[in-house]
Formats: C-alpha cells, structure tokens, sequence
C-alpha cells in the first residue's frame, strides 16, 4: 500500500478533508478519475483505512466489465445479499438503497470502484440517492478510467457531476522523483538514473507500467532497461514464462469477461477442472488472476491483462469459445438459467457470427423479462437491443413486436422519445408489407391481418399525452385497424390472443407469431375494446370531443361481454376520462369503485391506482377533504407496487394538492418539484402543466414566484392539455400581482369565451381563472358568463379530474368574486358567506381567509365599516400565520379604514370614478385623452395606494364614499 501511493500525500489530504466535512453534515460525492494503473484503487483504499480508524462505516463495491453483470451489482455489494427489495417500485426501491448508508454515527464511506463499467440501474440508483443526501454524514467515493465509459456511465456521469454535493479528482503520473523511488522500490535494489529517467520517459510516471517493469527487473544484474512498446508487450512478456496449460486457460477466459467460474474455464478448453486448478494456481502466483469474491471465481488483476490476452484471439478462436461458453453455462447451471441469461445472450450474440441468430435472440429476450422484473428498465432496453441486432433472419411482423417490447420497456424506464421511436418503426413494418399495401381494406389475408394487429398494439404500446403529433398518430393507428375489422361477438377458443404490451412483465421469451389469425375481417373482441378505449383517450386530448361519449361506453360494453380484467381497465379509464368533467360527477364514484374492484380482482396494483386516483378526485369535487388521506395511502400502496415513474408522478401530485389545499405550502412546493423533476425526466407535458397550476394556486395565496409570472413558451401552449390553461395559468398570477396590462393580450388572445373549446376535466378551472382574469380586467360580459356558466355547479369544489394537482376552493367562492365584480353586492355576500362555511368545514383554511377578506372589503365598500372591520381583525392572524401574506395585506387595508378619497391625486380621483363606471383602460385614456399605457399606470396606483388587487374593489371603494 505504501509503495503504491508513493506521491498521493496531495490528493490523500484532499480526500481525507472531504471525509471530514461529509462527517460533519456536509455529504460528499468525488469522482477520482485517471487512466487505467495510476492508482486509483490504491488511494481510495487508503483512504478507506484511515476512516475505519476514526470509526467510519465503510462500505465497498466494484464494477466489472462483464457482460452478465446483475441488476443494481453494485448496491448488493455494497449492502450484502440481503438488500431490501420494496415490491414493483423503484423509488422505494432507491430508498431502501439510501437507508441502507445509514447506521453510523461517525458517518459512511461509500467507495465504488471502476464506476465506468456499472450497470446503468445501478447508476440511477445511486443517482436518486445522491441527490437525497443532503445533510447525512455520508461520502460516496467513486474511481473513473479516464476515456473508458460503458453506456451507462456515459449517460448518468453529466447529471451526476452537476450536483451541489458532487466534485471530481484528477490523478496523473507520478513526478519523476516519486517515479524513480517506485521503480526501485519495485526492482528491490537501487537503479542508475538514466535507467529510472528513461522509465519515466516510457511510462508518463503511470505507477502500473512502473510496477511492472520494475519486477521485470528483479533478479537481474543487467542495468540495461529493454522496455517494451507497450503495457501489452509487458503482459505479454509476464504470459511467457507461464506454463502451456495457463497461457491456453488464461487466453480462453478472456472472451468470459474479467471476473470468471473456473468450471466454465475448464470446458473452454476442454479439460477438467481438476486439470486447470493448478494452472490457475500458477497465474494467481504470477499476479495475473487473484481470488474471486465467490467460491470457485477468480478475476483478473487488472482489466489491461484481461484485454491483452483478449487482442490475441482471432475472430475463429473467439466465436469458438462464445459457443463453448454458452454452452457450459447452459449444462452446468440448470437450475440458474434466469441468474445467467444476460451471459448465455452475451455469448451467443458473439457467437453468431457463425449464423447461430436464434439462441442470441431467444437468450436476449429471456435476459430483458428478468431485466424487468427486477425493475432495471434500462438493462432490458440493451437486452431488446440485443435481440434486435440479431433479427434480421425474424419475421418482419415477429422484429415488430420485438421493437414494441423494447419500446414498453423505453416507457417504463421514462425514455418516451425513444418508445415513440420503436413504435413508429414497428407501424412501418406493419404498413410495408408487400401483402398488405394494397391496403388494410376489408379482403383480409393472413398477412395482412399479422400487419394490422401489429399496428394495433402499435397503439397500444403508449398512452396519449397531450402532444398533438403523438396523440394524432395514436389515434390515426387506432382508426386505420378498426375502420377495416369487425368484432366477433363473443370469445371463442380461435380468438386471437392480444399481446398486453403494457404489461411487459407478462411478454413472451420470443414475440408471439401471429399463426391463429383467421383469414377474415374479424376483430377479436378484447382487442377492439383496447383499441375503442384507445382511440377515446387519444380523442380527448386532441380535443375532438364530439364521439367520446359513445365510443368510452362502447369499447366499456365490449369489455363487460369478457373476462379480461386488463381489458376492462381499459374501457374505465377511456369511460373516466370522456366523463371527467363536472356534468358527470355522479359516474366517477361509480368508475372509481369498479376499477378499484377490478385491480383487486386482477391482483394489478396499476388497476387499482387509476380507481383510488378516480376515488380521491370525486372526494375532491364534494369538498371531502377528510377522506383524501386514507385515500392517499391507499393509493401510495398501488404506486410502490406498480413501480415506474408515473406512478409515483400521480401520488406526488395528489399529495401536494392536499397540502396546498389545507395551507401547507411549504411541503405543497416540495412535493411538487419532487413531481415537476420526475415528469421533466419523462418528458411528459401534462407535468409542466400541473407544476404551473400548483405554483399559480400556491401564490395565490402567499404571493406568486417570479417564474409563475413568465408567460408561457410557444411550445408549452401549443400542447394540447394545456392551450387553454397555459395563456389563463400565466394571466390568473399576473392579474394577481396587478400586472393586467401582461395578463390582457394572453387572455384576449383566446378569442370569446363562447367559443373555447373546455376539455371536460378543465371546465371548472377554466371556469373560475378565465372569469377572475375578465373581472381584473373589468370585461363584464366575459365575468357575466363564466358567472351563469358556473351557476348549474353550486356546492361543488373547483378540481381537475383524472388526478387532480391542485384545488382553488368552493365554486360560491368565485360566484361571490363574480357578483361583486358585477355590482351584485347582496348575491355576492351570499355567495362569500356560503364559500367560508363550506372551506371551514372541509379543511381548506387558506380559502376561509380568502372568503372572509373578500366579505370584509365588500362590507366596507358598502358602508358596514364596523362589520368589515370586525371580520378583517379575526381573519388577519389567521392569514398571518398561514403565510398569506397579500391577504394579511389586504386584510390591513380593511382593518386601519383611514383611507380617504383625498388620498387619490385630483387624476386618480377621475379615474376612479371612471372604473366605477365600468370603463376599461382603453375608454378611460379616451375620455381623458392619456395614452393606454398612462391610463393603465394610474389604475394601477390607485390599487397600490388603496391595498386593493381588482377594479371591482375601486369601483366598490369609490361607491362607498359617494353615498
């Protein structure tokens, strides 16, 4: 140890400084980075002694570069075999890996070495737990080869780096003094000058490379160095003194990666293991192999001798020896096929070069389902990959359905671009057929009904997201297939099985030919139900509301005539989602209960989850907040058992709903960055959305952010989900921070109100945020009709089916806001009072406020000074304790009641009287020949002076003082 960290006193101190501030409650993430034998391993080494000393807990993994290497290898080094596995979620499963760190009061080192060559679900793993450390005595130490990187580390290394806790450091060669004293201290005896310059020269002072040629050195009298070219040529010349047998048993292991079985060592070159124990003796003497971590493994000692004796192989010898590896494993592990399957495709994918495709393909497929099971998505898109690049002998229709699993496998691990990718791809198989160009039409031929149930589950594969292009080719492929094929009525033993794509775990080991096809325009019944429901959800989105009605209960009587349960989720959420507005509050308990019952039936916690989402929603629209926790937990249970990213991405969002709603913003915003983070790694729209309508709901209340006042991108308002409420979700916080002048073009640019076209699960929202911006604005017709649209909903709250992200009070709430915009005094003091009771009662304090602020400034804008002030004086410690810090302003205003008319310049005296008269900005410039802008600038001191946040306000304050 001390010869190999000759010269490391510089970066030793630097680790040993990070250990100490990562003890102290500052976590730690280095990279130590540098090229392979520069001594990487040696350092992180010493520097996990000297933290055992102080009492540190030290926990130690490696990577191999293997081809087989297990899911998550790391963590279950690291943790030991017995590593929590918390069901079908991956991020309890992440948390699990992050409670495993602690333990010790003196704090953990966690050292990771040659992180270049971790499997990817072991990187994101550590990537989740990394950016969890915060304040936990925890150092994560991890050594890098300089310009050696699998895919995985190539891809979570830039977010890695890009943490707060996370720093790098670089190792180069050894000075030359320090090179010279390792080269001797190698050779064991003193060394003339020139020779140790001229190894410097040789090796750029890479301690390895001195090593090596400093044991090259012992025992000889000859000064002369003959170095060699190259590291290689150094193996090279320790392999020649090796005996027959190890040179052969030491070449033939290197196609077995850099970890191996000594069994399967033996049948690569055909002898017992018996015969090659002593060969394997005498390359662990030779420093070439050293003990494995398991009985009957060993390694080798550096990956630069693995890939030596690789280069020496020529493509004959390895092909060969893939087909003697694959084979051995195969005779020799019955019983450990699945542990071995990622091996077996390795293999066999190199062995194919000798036209063995088939046992690549089938031995990849296998290797992806364990990948699955085992959560690590990203290992079974490679192994997909794999199976893909070896396929070409496949059915066109069977390297389709190939590219739908990887493509289900790309969703789950939240890679949406490249599933949109492989879904496409295996459409235009479908669509190219020779058989089938002359159309999908209704002469159905075997061929052409392989090509139109592949483009079905094509459709199946992703769900619609609100992107235009997305949804429209999802809903283009439902079309074409339903357009051309008719049900059959009733299942039968030749219905044709539907591959259930979104349920990967249950895909075959090779895609499924499509051999029962009948010659026949027939649709099998299950099918046409998914691709109903399908269409309907795709129909939605893309706003084309006019037959989602009939086609959600269609594909849901369809489902009803089977005994498929996944079917029948289906058509519930198609039938939820044409029915996720208000209009259909009385079917949502219904939904909810019947697909809560079918997850339980079907034992599929992702069943459950949409009926406990369905459930919590309903909950929402009465007012029912006291029931949503149970709820909630409920719902949390499904999540951690369905696993993925979106799960997880639904039960954030209802959780920071409910803390919103009952005024606990903090953990509101909290909870919501943790969902606005999963969904931007989704890539998904609809969480860009939700982000902005909790931000905006939140700052309602306690002032609103300045990134909530931005107005949106182009693109953002150009999704679907959000072309309404990405120009109202920017407008309603700039109206709420007085900048009406910002708010007017988003709003106005909508067109009439009449003709928006409100998808059913935003109608209450578009209802009450549209009608707030127009009585900012003093447009009286709009507030006239959002207020008679919004009538025929009394005594429900406002929410957003299918998942609702936020919640903005009672429906009278708004009502009372709308009156008193119209100058309907008494309905809105009606309305406001209905608003509190029904917010005190459900638990949402922060609306009680709002309501109560509201009927103060009414009260004393209408010469009840007494009762308003009586009111403002209750209500203001309430809003000051909750935060509301624009309601505890206004409440304020209302409580000093000092304000006088000759506050107000003689100008803003005549402007005021002018919104009281109703005028809008434009009108008042006109009559007192200002500018727009000069207008808009006096309307907004006046509020400022008066505390006041709308012109309905004005005109009330105005009209109090007049009497």
């Amino acid at each position: 140890m001390a010869t190999e960290l000759i010269g490391r006193d510089g970066e030793l101190a630097d680790l040993l400084g990070r250990l100490d501030d990562a003890v102290h409650g500052e976590p730690q993430l280095v990279i130590c980075s540098g090229e392979a034998g520069v001594g990487k391993t040696s350092l992180v080494a010493e520097l996990a002694v000297r933290a055992r000393r102080d009492g540190v807990r030290i926990l130690w993994a490696r990577a191999l570069e293997l081809p087989d290497t297990p899911p998550f290898w790391l963590w279950h080094q690291a943790l030991g075999t017995g590593t929590p596995a918390s069901g079908a979620d991956r991020v309890a499963l992440f948390e699990d890996f992050a409670a495993g760190l602690d333990g010790a009061a003196a704090g953990v080192l966690l050292v990771v070495d040659d992180i270049h060559w971790a499997d990817e679900p072991s990187l994101q793993a550590l990537l989740y737990v990394v950016r969890a450390l915060r304040e936990r005595r925890i150092m994560v130490c991890a050594t890098e080869c300089s310009g050696t990187a699998a895919a995985g580390w190539a891809a979570v290394k830039p977010d890695l780096l890009r943490e707060p806790v996370a720093g790098s450091l670089p190792l180069r060669g050894l000075s030359p003094t320090d090179s010279a004293h390792c080269l001797r201290i190698e050779a064991g005896r003193d060394l003339p000058d020139q020779l140790a310059g001229e190894a410097f020269d040789m090796t750029a002072g890479n301690p390895f490379y001195l090593r090596e040629l400093g044991r090259s050195l012992r025992g000889s009298t000859d000064d002369a160095l003959r170095l060699p070219a190259s590291l290689r040529d150094v193996v090279r010349g320790r392999m020649t003194p090796r005996s027959t047998s190890a040179r052969e048993l030491l070449r033939a292991a290197s196609i077995l990666g850099e970890r191996f079985t000594i069994a399967v060592a033996a049948r690569l070159v055909e002898r017992s293991i018996s015969d090659c124990l002593a060969a394997v003796d005498e390359a662990i003497e030779a420093g070439l192999l050293v003990s494995g971590e398991e009985p009957g493994a060993v390694r080798f000692t550096h990956a630069l001798v693995r890939a030596t004796l690789l280069d020496g192989l020529s493509l004959q010898q390895r092909v060969v020896l893939h087909q003697r590896a694959a084979s051995a494993i195969e005779e020799l592990y019955p019983d450990a096929v699945e542990r071995n399957s990622a091996a077996l495709a390795w293999h066999w994918s190199n062995a194919a070069v000798g036209g063995a495709n088939e046992p690549a393909v089938r031995w990849a497929c296998r290797a992806a389902e364990v990948a699955l099971r085992e959560l690590a998505f990203e290992e079974a898109i490679r192994l997909y990959g794999l199976a893909l690049a070896h396929a070409a002998d496949l059915d066109p229709f069977d390297r389709g359905h190939l590219l739908l699993h990887r493509a289900a496998a790309s969703a789950r691990a939240g890679d949406l671009t490249s599933a949109k990718s492989d879904c496409v791809a295996a459409q235009s198989i479908a669509r190219a057929d020779d058989d089938c160009r002359s159309t999908l039409r209704a002469d159905f031929a075997p061929r052409r009904w392989k090509a139109a149930v592949l483009l079905a589950e094509a459709a199946l594969v992703l769900e619609p997201i609100g992107d235009r292009s997305w949804d429209r080719d999802i809903a283009e492929a439902c079309a074409e297939v339903l357009s051309v094929a008719r049900s059959d009525g009733a299942p039968g033993p030749r219905r044709l099985r539907a591959t259930r794509l979104d349920a990967v775990a249950a895909s075959p080991r090779l895609p499924t030919p499509i051999a029962d096809a009948r010659p026949a325009d027939v649709l099998p019944e299950s099918l046409r139900a998914r691709l109903l429901a399908r269409a309907t959800e795709a129909a939605v989105y893309l706003g084309n509301l006019a037959g989602v009605d009939e086609s959600s209960r269609a594909a849901l009587e369809s489902a009803d005539r089977g005994d498929d349960p996944g079917v029948l989720a289906a058509a519930l959420r198609a039938r939820q989602l044409a029915c996720s507005g208000p209009d259909h509050r009385d079917e949502h308990r219904a939904l909810a209960a019947r697909m809560i019952e079918a997850g339980e039936r079907a034992r599929d916690p992702a069943v459950e989850m949409w009926g406990r989402l369905w459930r919590i929603d309903a909950l929402w629209e009465q007012g029912d907040l006291s029931e949503i926790p149970g709820e909630l937990s409920c719902l949390g249970w499904c999540s951690d058992r369905t696993g993925g990213p979106m799960s997880r991405w639904h039960l954030l969002i209802a959780q920071a709903a409910l803390a919103q709603a009952h005024a606990e913003f903090d953990d509101a915003l909290d909870l919501a960055e943790q969902a606005h983070i999963l969904a931007a790694e989704l890539g998904h729209p609809a969480g860009e959305g939700a982000h902005r309508a909790l931000l905006a709901v939140v700052g309602h209340h306690r002032g609103h952010r300045r990134e909530a006042l931005a107005a949106p991108s182009a693109s953002v308002r150009g999704e679907v989900r959000n072309l309404l409420f990405a120009a109202l979700g920017a407008a309603f916080p700039m109206v709420d921070s007085g900048l009406a002048t910002e708010a007017e073009p988003l709003y106005r640019g909508l067109g009439p109100p009449r003709k928006w076209s409100i998808p059913p699960y935003f109608r209450l929202n578009v209802l009450v945020v549209g009608g707030a911006i127009a009585a900012a604005l003093g447009i009286t017709d709009d507030v006239e009709y959002f207020r008679e649209q919004l009538r025929p909903y009394r005594g429900l709250h406002i929410t957003g089916g299918g998942g609702n992200a936020h919640y903005l009070g009672p429906v009278e709430l708004w009502l009372g806001k709308f009156a008193a915009a119209l100058g309907d005094p008494d309905a809105a003091s009606a309305e406001l009072g209905i608003a509190a009771q029904a917010a005190r009662a459900s638990g949402a304090p922060g609306f009680v406020v709002e309501a109560e602020c509201e009927i103060a400034e009414l009260l004393l804008a209408h010469g009840d000074a007494a009762s308003a002030l009586t009111l403002a004086r209750r209500a203001l410690p309430q809003a000051t304790s909750l935060g509301m810090d624009p309601w505890a302003d206004r409440l304020r205003v209302v409580a000093a009641h000092e304000i006088s008319r000759t506050a107000l310049t003689p100008r803003e005296r005549e402007v005021a009287d002018l919104v009281t008269r109703g005028l809008t900005n434009h009108e008042i410039a006109s009559a007192l020949v200002l500018s727009d802008r000069t207008a808009q600038n006096h309307v907004q001191h006046i509020l400022t002076k008066l505390g006041f946040a709308t012109r309905s306000q004005i005109a009330a304050w105005v009209s109090a003082r007049t009497q």
